[in-house]
């Protein structure tokens, strides 16, 4: 029997997918072999690293989140709208397949055909926004595949993409839950999510993260780009390498550099989820742009998740 729901894990998931956007925001477009070899030898002091403004992944997560507790479930158009909303503020580091979905929202397209097809479609944009979701299907899994579907397709009309962050989704919400067994979650998740390139690179990730492969080979090996399989298998990898140790998650996520700032995002989302907020490192948080809004939002959706699953929490 699943224990009761806690604020605590909605929290930490939230805040610890901020801190990773944040953090990474600094870092793209950095070396990330001098980088990593400097954590390596413990040169690096991560204290110091700049917690920066949020990028699309928070901005979009806020929009989910909020998108949820105001529909008490999900719901592809009112999201969609939502997101629509941020972009016509601007849409701080929107990536190339939302920039077109948004332009095809924004001619009247429908919610659920606005997302990009082709060659830009599997990318890590839903899995960085999907953390609201999974936490949402904590107490109950039923049809949390398809409410990351009607999430994922207003911009990434992709397997791939969806499937990456159904991964996530599902981590998150047994994670969110106390129901998360790190022995047997691969396995778990194999049998959960289609096949599909995220999944064959997860595989890969635990492996390197079981086998002790430092950050310097296996975040190369897993990939640095922006697409679904490389981004989601890479925070994989980043989380599963130090499971207790959110800093350290969020401090490997981002020397990484490449897309920094979404595989800390998603490797934060997790952590956190995993951890709690108890994991939070209190020197980050407090630089970090919105904290309490955000903590105010985990409580929110909180609430909501209990009243829509009619389950019992702290």
């Amino acid at each position: 029997m699943a224990r009761r729901l806690k604020k605590d894990n909605f929290e930490g998931c939230l805040v610890a997918l901020a801190l990773g956007d944040s953090l990474g925001a600094t870092m793209e477009g950095y070396r990330s072999h001098d980088l990593l070899v400097a954590y390596q030898e413990e040169r690096y002091d991560r204290w110091q690293m700049q917690v920066a403004l949020w990028t699309d992944d928070t901005a979009m997560t806020v929009a989910t989140a909020q998108s949820v507790i105001a529909c008490a479930g999900v719901n592809g158009e009112d999201i969609a709208r939502r997101y629509l909303a941020w972009y016509r503020t601007g849409g701080r580091g929107i990536g190339r397949a939302t920039l077109r979905s948004m332009e095809r929202l924004l001619n009247r397209v429908p919610w659920d055909e606005a997302g990009e097809t082709g060659l830009w479609s599997a990318g890590s944009g839903v899995a960085m926004r999907i953390a609201p979701i999974g936490l949402f299907h904590a107490p109950n899994l039923r049809n949390l595949p398809d409410d990351v579907h009607d999430c994922g397709i207003i911009t990434h009309r992709s397997d791939e993409a969806v499937n990456a962050a159904i991964a996530v989704a599902w981590v998150i919400a047994r994670a969110a839950v106390g129901e998360l067994r790190l022995d047997s979650m691969i396995a778990n998740l194999l049998a959960y999510v289609p096949p599909c390139k995220a999944m064959d690179s997860i595989v890969r990730a635990q492996e390197l993260a079981a086998d002790g492969v430092p950050p310097t080979k296996a975040l190369p090996d897993l990939g640095l780009s922006g697409s679904a399989w490389e981004t989601v298998a890479s925070a994989f990898y980043c989380w599963l390498r130090n499971p207790e140790d959110l800093a350290d998650v969020l401090t490997v996520a981002v020397l990484g550099a490449g897309d920094a700032d979404t595989r800390a995002a998603v490797a934060g989302s997790m952590a956190g989820a995993y951890l709690g907020s108890q994991a939070i490192p209190q020197r980050w948080a407090r630089r970090l742009d919105g904290y309490r809004a955000l903590v105010n939002l985990s409580h929110r959706l909180y609430e909501t998740t209990l009243e829509a699953w009619h389950v019992k929490g702290d």
